[in-house]
């Protein structure tokens, strides 16, 4: 598959700087990630850490919360991709809260009133499940984070989450990479490649950077779609697993 990958990252940053409001708020950010920093982090688009969550467990216990899942976006409603908010504005599972979809057609949408990762903090109650008490390493440097829920042909288009310096670190992991795979893109053949041995519960750090999409082939497959500030990157280091 051919895309053009210059094209998706203009038009993001375009999309997180098409208003005042936008860059006014962006210019007040001072946790930032920088260049050095990012790739000494990002030595791959997909680098392990040591975290791993029992699926089994997690599974089992976040059908407690079936019935908060929500459509993801208002973009592609056809498509089975749902959304539970992890670390939200509010530490409450709202309704149709935009931290359940695409901050990059948010701001599209939005753009005197931006929306960034950065403006989710507070932890909602699924962080509290047992199976996510790994996560705790990370407590005091969430910003917006969530549980992904696809159905048989849910995914993401090419597209980028990240420009450097970034305010944000991404952390992914899933329940099932049989079915659900990641691809990212290749500058030198210009197409979108599988990244393979994905290690299912484990956490990993993902390059957003990279022009990237997901698909999910068959069932049900869970996704641990997680940010944090880049203040935690000792911690990160601290959790590689080489």
């Amino acid at each position: 598959m051919k895309v053009n990958a210059d094209q998706i990252i203009r038009e993001t940053i375009e999309a997180f700087n098409q208003s005042v409001e936008q860059k006014n708020k962006f210019a007040l950010l001072t946790d930032l990630l920088d260049s050095v920093e990012y790739k000494e982090l990002h030595s791959s688009p997909l680098v392990p850490l040591e975290i791993k969550i029992d699926i089994d467990a997690f599974c089992q216990e976040i059908t407690k919360f079936d019935h908060k899942f929500q459509q993801w976006g208002s973009q592609h409603t056809n498509l089975p991709r749902y959304g539970l908010s992890i670390v939200n504005k509010s530490g409450k599972l709202i309704e149709n809260d935009p931290i359940n979809g695409s901050l990059f057609e948010w701001n599209k949408s939005n753009p005197s009133v931006p929306l960034f990762e950065t403006d989710c903090t507070m932890p909602t109650e699924v962080l509290n499940l047992p199976s996510l008490a790994p996560l705790s390493v990370f407590n005091n440097y969430w910003a917006r984070s969530n549980i992904l829920k696809w159905g048989p042909g849910g995914e993401f288009k090419p597209h980028i989450d990240a420009v450097i310096p970034t305010p944000w670190i991404r952390l992914w992991g899933t329940t099932d990479y049989n079915n659900c795979k990641l691809r990212f893109y290749n500058n030198a053949t210009g197409l979108m490649e599988i990244f393979e041995n994905v290690d299912p519960g484990r956490l990993y750090i993902i390059d957003t950077t990279l022009v990237h999409d997901a698909y999910n082939n068959e069932g049900i497959v869970y996704q641990f779609f997680l940010s944090v500030f880049p203040s935690a990157k000792n911690i990160i280091k601290g959790l590689i697993n080489v």
